[in-house]
């Protein structure tokens, strides 16, 4: 079972979501990778204020707002806005974290 991750998002956050994501879907359409899960994001963040996201596609949310903070300041333009709902991601993704720890055996039953 995965992970749900609730986000409650304003309007404006929204809006930068999407926008960060259309730049990842162009840069992947121009690689000719496939977009087809960055289009469910894009519809699952358009259609709400609350989201419900797994692990999965919150870390593709991460990654493309990090790009476009990355990008912004290239340009030297303001990112204060990306910073705060990056920052709001992270800290909601890495609180639904969970560790299981295991025991890692050889084949012959001896630990690393």
């Amino acid at each position: 079972m995965k992970d749900k991750i609730r986000f409650d998002l304003t309007d404006s956050e929204r809006t930068i979501i999407i926008k960060s994501l259309n730049m990842l879907r162009n840069y992947l359409s121009a690689q000719e990778r496939s977009t087809d899960s960055v289009d469910e994001i894009i519809l699952k963040v358009s259609d709400n204020h609350k989201v419900e996201l797994d692990t999965f596609d919150s870390k593709i949310i991460i990654n493309a707002l990090n790009t476009m903070r990355y990008k912004l300041k290239n340009d030297n333009q303001p990112r204060n806005e990306v910073n705060d709902i990056l920052l709001k991601m992270i800290d909601e993704t890495d609180s639904k974290k969970k560790l299981i720890l295991r025991k890692t055996t050889r084949g012959n039953g001896r630990r690393f």
